[in-house]
């Protein structure tokens, strides 16, 4: 009996100092390096708030699978409760927001859901026909924020698809906005140009949308009468 007390007693340090040796190093590198990543990941962060914070609108990429969104963030200096109105209404973009918007028909108008048709303003490019689409959006809210997600179901382009990401900012004072887009115009150029296009495009749309936020809340601009339902901010009691 004594001897088996020992031996099972060199055994279980013996199976100790193996495992402190052989497993728990394997082990350290994994646990540093997602500590490593989500240190990198909250600099990115503060890095773009800060820059936010001055002012600017910063574009940039990420992949979602294989395609290649262009990302657009942009602090806009009021609650989310006045910017969810006038970025979810179409027809504040129609000859304001995005001067090419030429016509917009609404297919379908619920709270949390749109289809809308548009038609662009080609004229200023030689040789480009009008270009019409058809594209479905979806809304959804939370004491988080907001979101609309957005994809081409007809139409002339061969995909057309994003979202916009609402999320309040300095205590709720302020609205932190990222839209992210891809499209694919359907017709022989690459897609390293698109975005390339995409990105000049983008900071214009952001800036134009954070003006009219802008007019619009210290009274220099009356807001768009004509909406779409989602655009009701008491259908969303959470923001």
């Amino acid at each position: 009996m004594l001897s088996n007390y020992f031996y099972n007693k060199v055994m279980s340090v013996a199976l100790g100092l193996v495992f402190s040796v052989v497993i728990l190093p394997s082990v350290a590198p994994v646990v540093a390096a997602e500590q490593t990543e989500l240190a990198k990941e909250h600099q990115e962060q503060q890095t773009l708030f800060t820059r936010l914070q001055k002012g600017e609108i910063v574009v940039g990429m990420k992949d979602v699978g294989k395609t290649k969104f262009v990302t657009g963030h942009i602090l806009i200096d009021q609650p989310l409760a006045k910017v969810w109105p006038i970025m979810v209404n179409p027809f504040e973009f129609k000859g304001k927001i995005a001067p090419r918007v030429k016509k917009i028909d609404v297919v379908t108008d619920q709270t949390n859901l749109s289809v809308l048709r548009m038609t662009l303003d080609t004229t200023p490019i030689p040789l480009m026909p009008t270009m019409s689409y058809t594209v479905e959006s979806k809304y959804d809210h939370s004491d988080k924020g907001g979101k609309i997600e957005f994809r081409r179901i007809s139409g002339s382009l061969k995909d057309f698809k994003g979202t916009w990401e609402v999320c309040p900012a300095d205590g709720g004072t302020k609205t932190a906005l990222t839209y992210s887009m891809y499209v694919d115009p359907g017709f022989f150029i690459p897609q390293w140009v698109v975005r390339e296009s995409v990105k000049v495009e983008l900071p214009r749309t952001l800036q134009a949308l954070r003006t009219r936020v802008m007019a619009v809340c210290d009274d220099n601009e009356r807001p768009e009468v004509h909406t779409i339902l989602a655009a009701n901010i008491n259908a969303h009691p959470h923001l």
